[in-house]
């Protein structure tokens, strides 16, 4: 794996993170205009056409083989399609806050994938911060209470949004040993647009033109930036650091999403919303601190 400047890397990791906890908040605002998968479907070609001209000169460069595309195009249906179209329909019913807390799960769950697929033994206190962050959802979901869940559609669409982004994850951290992070950025983004047309409600689309034009502009710019260039970054920054280290900084998107929302929604932080976003934080902590072991077979 090549290394790189460390305070470069983790910087760049932290304006993704920034960005991606500001999103919460954003989205929150288009989901009241467009339809998520309208959202899903423009972002899309917007952040297609910037991919393509800012890795233009790597297209020519590196050629793929039919099964390279294949695994692009499962981590594109995964990262791309799933990714954005339940992100999107999350935030229609439940707020940015609460959304970014259950997606600070990713670290965890990334790690849990990656122990079985790059074989890694965790020790106990890797699941004791599992169980520690859990905690921390639970309380945020019930509200403080422990014993009534209030875990609705919202809830369980973020839910998928985490999931997804964890095995995409893991998808990246392969794919990048052989692929360039463009390559794989470009090509999962254009397999995520097509694999997102039957989703869209095409009957409908006709009402987005008559939606304002500051919206249309929010619209493009979270696109490019948010999607578009943090993604490439970010994909650029696994390939340097490993997929878990990267995980281990999503623990700040719901304060990010906390001081968005409260600057530009007026959105007020709930106590339990707070305790659980130091929970979580904890758990998630421990858990990735833990040592892994490779597990190696016995060939004797």
């Amino acid at each position: 794996m090549r290394k790189g400047n460390p305070i470069i890397v983790y910087s760049i990791l932290l304006f993704c993170i920034i960005a991606w906890g500001s999103n919460f908040v954003f989205g929150s605002i288009l989901v009241e205009n467009f339809d998520p998968s309208v959202i899903a479907f423009f972002r899309l070609i917007f952040i297609v056409i910037f991919l393509f001209f800012v890795t233009f000169r790597y297209i020519h460069q590196s050629k793929l083989t039919f099964t390279q595309y294949i695994w692009i195009a499962v981590a594109g249906f995964f990262g791309v399609t799933i990714n954005q179209w339940s992100f999107y329909a999350s935030l229609q019913y439940t707020d940015p806050v609460t959304a970014a807390l259950i997606l600070a799960l990713s670290p965890i769950v990334t790690a849990v994938i990656s122990s079985y697929w790059f074989k890694e033994r965790k020790e106990i206190p890797f699941w004791l911060g599992s169980f520690i962050a859990l905690l921390g959802v639970w309380l945020v979901i019930t509200s403080g209470s422990f014993f009534v869940p209030k875990v609705g559609k919202g809830e369980l669409l973020i839910a998928i949004t985490m999931l997804s982004f964890s095995i995409f994850l893991i998808f990246v951290q392969h794919l990048t040993k052989t692929i360039h992070p463009a390559m794989i950025t470009l090509y999962s983004n254009i397999f995520g647009l097509a694999f997102l047309l039957p989703m869209v409600p095409w009957k409908n689309t006709s009402v987005v033109w008559s939606v304002p034009l500051r919206y249309w502009v929010l619209l493009i710019i979270t696109a490019i930036v948010m999607h578009g260039l943090c993604t490439y970054l970010w994909n650029s920054s696994i390939h340097k650091v490993g997929a878990t280290k990267a995980a281990l900084l999503l623990n700040l998107e719901p304060f990010v999403a906390m001081v968005f929302g409260f600057f530009i929604l007026g959105f007020s932080v709930t106590v339990p919303q707070l305790i659980g976003a130091f929970i979580i934080i904890i758990g998630v902590f421990i858990s990735i601190r833990t040592k892994v072991k490779k597990i190696t077979a016995d060939i004797s």
